[in-house]
Parts: structure tokens; C-alpha cells; sequence
């Protein structure tokens, strides 16, 4: 396991996925997908400096433009490499050397050639990154079955308490479910908790955060990256009129948790567009749609036409909706209107870092007899329904419904402040481990 002592060098636990893939026998190139400035381009520099003793090369294909003419001459993988060696005065080696193409979205033959280099030079470590990827797809053909995916997110709350405090080797108890977390460090964790509300698992802004404790500083670079985040709509395929997926961003977030349709995104435009918008926000990233699902057996299937949003980040969410800090600290009444959605936002972020974007949550409209479970996850053929609680908000009667209807349903874990217990199939436990336990 890798190990980082610098607590301004924050240590991503999709480093380690890197390292093991680096070793497999099987291996074939790699693309890191992921929103903008997620830290997609840190992670393959880290993997250079420890892995390859320094031996990477990286091309930015977005500053390197001379490099295109490279691969438009052919796709064959030797040509290229021997002619990028003699551009850039580097020896790439298979079996030593690192290879990143990074902004790969900026060259559409380089995407094109990932598929030859699984064929032809297998034994080469490749990585290819870039922004709004899957974008740059739908004009080319995927290479199925010749690459490798990875999914990066944002900083997780783990990865946030461990660069914090990177000597704390409780942090390294969190995921052992036979480790009870003490009523004191339950304590300290709310603090902890409610600074990465603010902050959020953006890497510029965690680094600056850690450095500087300065929480205005954090909300310049938020702006930032939410100004960045629109100006990309320009480059959506296909295109969209720019104000409807404002109204789409804007409204999801004001949405957090609920149950909605796509008419209620925007007032502006019509159903289709709205949907059209949804979905291109979901493949650039920025908002992750959460299905209705039956939970009968599996595979999950989604039934009906609601549906819950979440952005890709809690701190953008807090500065995007104008939550000011001192609100969520000093828990005003402010701070315990939007308290829901914050734990329902932060718990959904938790999940997809540990366990991909699959996320669906359960429910049952009959009449006026409604239920909804918040999340529904599936683990090694479990179905495992998912409730967070906060503040006085405790009761559990759509799970209960949940379990008492569908008995193929073992056990489910309700995400709650400080409470660990189990009663039944139902396992409490405290909403800063989401995530790492289920």
C-alpha cells in the first residue's frame, strides 16, 4: 500500500488501483474518465515518480499541437512512439517507461490509436486522460475490450481526514467494521465533517484549505471552477442552448434528494430539451441522476419516470445554493433547512467514490400510501438499501416497509449521526464512515 507522509500532498486511495495496474499481466491502456480538475493528471504524475522511478512522459495534447500531426499519418503504435521519442528527446521504453497522453480529447487519431497499442505494444504502459471525454466518444468509436477504465472523483471524506491529519492511524480503523468509532472521536468528526461541507472534495480547493484554513480563499476557487464548468457547455455534443443547462445545473442543485421530473428543471423549456440537457450534464459529469429501481432481484431494474439528482461535488453544491459557512458551523436555521439535502449530498458522494456511480434509491407510490428509501446499492449480490438520518429526522418506517415486503433483502444500513448499533437486518452506522462501510 502506498504511503504518503506530506500532508499537502494529499493521498488518493485510486493511486493504489494505478499501482495494481500497473503490474497486471493482462494489462492494457488505460483511460482515466472523470470530471475537470478532479485530479486525473496528479494521480499519473504520483504513479510516475513511485512506480516508474520518474521514467514518465507526459504530452499534453491541448499545448502540444505540433504533436497531432504524429498520429494522422497512421495508427501504428511503433511509428508513434518512435517518432514522439524524437520529438520530445525521450527514450519510451517498453516495460520502464510511463507513457500519459494527457487533454487526449484534443487529438481524436491519439484516441483512435489506444486500440492498436493493446495489440501491438501490450507490453507498454499506457494512460490517457482529458476533459469531457466521453463527449469526444460519441463522434469516434470506443475502443471496446482494448482499454481499461478508471472512474475518479472527488476527494473523498476519508481521503480529507487522512491528509489532515496523516500520523491519526485510527483513520486507517474506519473500514473495519469491527472497529466502533468512540463517542469522542464521533465528536471530533463533526467538526471535521462540517468543514468538508464547506470545503468539499474538489483537490485545488483542499490543498488550499489545508495550507491556509482560509475559507473565502475556497469560495474563489469554487467560483472558479463553476465559471470553468459553464464555459465548457460550448463544448457539449450536441449542442444545447446554453441557458436551458443553466436552468438544468442550477435547479438540480436546489433539488438535492428529491424526487422530480424533468419538467421540474426548468420553466423555460420543454421536456425533451430538459431531459437532452440532463443527460449531457450526466456525461460531462457534473450531476449524477439517480434511478427509481425494483428491488425484487437483481439485476436492479429502474421503474418509472422520477427520478433524484446530485451534483459532483457537496462544496460546489454549498457555494452554488450561497450557503455561507459560518451558517453551516454555527448550525443556524439556515444550515437545518438545507440539512437533509447536505447528509443526503454528502452520502451520495461517499458512495460513488468507494463504489462507482451505479447508485439508485426505492420508491412505492399506491395510492396515499408512499414510501422512499434514499439510496439502493448493489454489492456482491446484495441488494442494500441505504437511509441517512440527521437531526431529529430518525424515523426508519419506509425501510421497515421495504424489508417486510421483500424478504430477499438481507440486511440494510441507515447512515445517522452518531448512532452504531444493529437491530435486525438494520445496521446504524455513523454517516461519516458512507461510503466505507456498507
Amino acid at each position: 500500500m502506498y504511503k504518503n507522509e506530506n500532508m499537502m500532498d494529499i493521498q488518493r486511495d485510486k493511486l493504489q488501483d494505478l499501482i495494481n495496474w500497473k503490474s497486471k499481466t493482462n494489462r492494457k491502456p488505460l483511460i482515466l474518465n472523470g470530471a475537470r480538475q478532479v485530479g486525473k493528471s496528479w494521480l499519473v504524475t504520483k504513479l510516475g515518480e513511485i512506480a516508474f522511478s520518474g521514467n514518465i512522459v507526459t504530452i499534453n495534447l491541448e499545448k502540444r499541437r505540433e504533436v497531432h500531426q504524429v498520429f494522422r499519418k497512421n495508427l501504428v503504435p511503433e511509428r508513434i512512439v518512435l517518432e514522439l521519442g524524437l520529438i520530445l528527446d525521450a527514450n519510451i521504453e517498453s516495460g520502464k517507461t510511463l507513457l500519459f497522453f494527457d487533454e487526449i480529447q484534443e487529438c481524436p487519431d491519439a484516441l483512435m490509436s489506444l486500440r492498436y497499442f493493446y495489440e501491438e505494444m501490450p507490453d507498454l504502459h499506457l494512460i490517457a486522460a482529458g476533459s469531457l471525454l466521453d463527449f469526444s466518444f460519441s463522434d469516434y468509436p470506443y475502443p471496446v475490450g482494448r482499454v481499461e477504465t478508471l472512474d475518479i472523483s472527488p476527494i473523498s471524506f476519508f481521503e480529507f481526514l487522512k491528509a489532515k491529519s496523516p500520523k491519526n492511524s485510527a483513520y486507517g480503523l474506519f473500514a473495519d467494521r469491527k472497529f466502533d468509532i468512540p463517542d469522542s472521536l464521533l465528536d471530533k468528526l463533526e467538526g471535521e465533517y462540517l468543514e468538508y461541507i464547506v470545503v468539499g472534495g474538489m483537490p485545488a480547493s483542499v490543498k488550499y484549505y489545508l495550507e491556509t484554513k482560509d475559507f473565502e480563499g475556497v469560495k474563489k476557487i469554487q467560483d472558479d471552477l463553476l465559471y470553468t464548468y459553464e464555459q465548457d457547455f460550448k463544448k457539449y455534443k450536441p449542442q444545447i442552448d446554453e441557458d436551458c443547462l443553466k436552468d438544468v445545473l442550477k435547479n438540480s442543485i436546489q433539488f438535492i434528494g428529491t424526487q422530480i421530473i424533468y419538467t421540474k428543471l426548468s420553466d423555460r423549456f420543454t421536456g425533451p430539451t430538459i431531459k437532452k440537457a440532463q443527460e449531457l450534464l450526466k456525461t460531462a459529469r457534473l450531476i449524477h441522476s439517480v434511478e427509481n429501481v425494483s428491488v425484487s432481484r437483481l439485476p436492479l431494474t429502474v421503474s418509472g419516470k422520477r427520478f433524484k439528482t446530485f451534483y459532483l461535488d457537496i462544496g460546489l453544491m454549498v457555494r452554488k445554493n450561497g450557503l455561507e459557512a459560518k451558517n453551516i458551523y454555527l448550525k443556524t436555521d439556515l444550515y437545518a433547512t438545507f440539512q437533509g439535502e447536505l447528509a443526503e449530498q454528502f452520502v451520495s458522494q461517499q458512495l460513488v467514490s468507494h463504489h462507482g456511480s451505479e447508485l439508485y434509491y426505492w420508491a412505492r407510490e399506491e395510492g396515499s400510501a408512499s414510501a422512499e428509501v434514499d439510496f439502493v446499492i448493489a454489492k456482491a449480490g446484495e441488494i442494500i438499501p441505504i437511509e441517512v438520518k440527521t437531526g431529529k429526522n430518525t424515523k426508519i418506517k419506509s425501510l421497515v416497509n421495504l424489508l417486510q415486503s421483500y424478504p430477499n433483502i438481507k440486511r440494510a444500513v441507515v447512515y445517522s449521526s452518531k448512532t452504531q448499533k444493529s437491530e435486525g437486518k438494520i445496521e446504524y452506522i455513523p454517516i461519516y464512515l458512507a461510503g466505507l462501510r456498507v
